[in-house]
C-alpha cells in the first residue's frame, strides 16, 4: 500500500501498482473499435469509440487520467478495492477515472463514448494553479455526471475538433483547461475563492499596455508604476491583485506567449535564439529556462507537438 495525504490532513490510499500503468490512448479492448482520434494535442487526447459488450481490468491503474462521456445508455458494472456497483448511464452523462488507480469496468450492450485523457502533468498544472494537491481518489469511479454538466458539455464540444484542421490544438488545450478546472471542482477540495480587492483597472490596464507595446525592452518597477500614476509599492500591490501576478511575471508571461506565438508561426523559418531575441528575452537559455518554468516543457517539445 502507498499513501498520501492532503492539505487537510487526510490520508489518501492508493494499492501500489505490481504492473506497468496502463495506457489508455493506446490500449483498446477487443470490444471496442476507435473510430475518430486526435492527433498532435499535448498533454492530451480524445478519442471517439464504439463497440458491443465488453469489460476490461485495469489492475495497475491508468497511465492517464480520464474522463468519459457516453454517447448513448449505457449499463456497466464499476468494481474498485473497495468493491462492485452497478451503474446505468444516461445519453451525455460522465465519469472520471483518476491515473494510478486499480479498477475494472464491466459493460452490456452498445457503446459510444467520447474518451478524454489528461497526461498527469496537464491535470497537476491546473491543480497547482488552483491551489489544490489534485489527489483523486478511487470513489470518483462509482459517480456519475449529469448530461447537463458543463463538463459533459464541453467534451462534446471538444470532439468537434477531431474533424478541424488549423488550429484544432490550440482550441483544444483551452477546452480542455477548462474541462479540468471543472472536474477538479467536482472530484477534488479547491480552497474557498477569495475576492480580490478592489484595484484600478484602468492604471493597470496602462501598465500592461505599456509591457505589450515594449516587449523586448528593459521595464523597471518605477517605470511601470510612474505610467500607472502610483507609488512602486501601491502599483506592485494593486496589479497583482488585478492580475494574480507581480509585475515581472505578468511581463515574462507575456514574453512566453510572443515566443509560443512565433514558434507556432514561423518555427520551420527562424531559430530559437530569433524567437528569443523578438520575445524580449536575453537569450535562448533565458528563454528555454523560463518557457520551461511556465509551461511545464521547453521551446523544442513545444515547437515538436505545434508543427505548421
Amino acid at each position: 500500500m502507498e499513501d498520501g495525504t492532503r492539505p487537510n490532513g487526510d490520508v489518501v490510499t492508493k494499492l501500489k501498482p505490481s504492473l506497468p500503468l496502463i495506457d489508455v490512448e493506446k490500449f483498446v479492448p477487443a470490444a471496442i473499435t476507435v473510430v475518430r482520434r486526435s492527433l498532435g494535442w499535448h498533454g492530451l487526447f480524445l478519442q471517439e469509440r464504439r463497440g458491443g459488450s465488453g469489460e476490461v481490468h485495469y489492475l495497475p491503474g491508468n497511465r492517464q487520467h480520464i474522463f468519459y462521456c457516453f454517447l448513448n445508455a449505457l449499463n456497466s458494472d464499476v468494481t474498485t478495492p473497495s468493491g462492485t456497483k452497478a451503474m446505468s448511464y444516461k445519453e451525455g452523462e460522465g465519469r472520471f477515472t483518476p491515473a494510478g488507480l486499480p479498477v475494472v469496468f464491466k459493460w452490456t450492450g452498445e457503446v459510444r463514448v467520447l474518451i478524454l485523457g489528461f497526461e498527469p502533468w496537464f491535470l497537476q498544472r491546473i491543480a497547482a494553479e488552483l491551489g489544490t494537491s489534485g489527489l483523486l481518489t478511487m470513489d470518483a469511479n462509482s459517480r456519475k455526471l449529469p448530461a447537463e454538466h458543463r463538463a459533459c458539455m464541453l467534451v462534446q464540444q471538444l470532439a468537434g475538433e477531431l474533424d478541424a484542421a488549423a488550429g484544432a490544438p490550440i482550441v483544444a488545450e483551452g477546452l480542455a483547461r477548462a474541462i479540468a478546472v471543472l472536474l477538479l471542482r467536482e472530484f477534488d477540495r479547491l480552497p474557498p475563492s477569495k475576492l480580490p480587492k478592489a484595484a484600478p483597472p484602468a492604471a493597470v490596464l496602462r501598465a500592461v499596455e505599456v509591457m505589450r507595446n515594449r516587449l523586448c525592452e528593459p521595464l523597471s518597477l518605477e517605470e511601470l508604476a510612474n505610467v500607472a500614476a502610483l507609488s512602486p509599492f501601491h502599483f506592485a500591490r494593486q496589479f497583482k491583485t488585478a492580475t494574480g501576478h507581480p509585475p515581472h511575471e505578468y511581463l515574462i508571461r507575456l514574453r512566453v506567449d510572443r515566443a509560443k506565438e512565433l514558434i507556432r508561426t514561423q518555427g520551420r523559418e527562424w531559430t530559437m535564439a530569433a524567437i528569443a531575441q523578438e520575445s524580449g528575452f536575453a537569450d535562448q537559455s533565458h528563454m528555454a529556462r523560463h518557457f520551461r518554468r511556465v509551461l511545464g516543457v521547453t521551446p523544442r517539445v513545444f515547437a515538436d507537438a505545434h508543427p505548421h
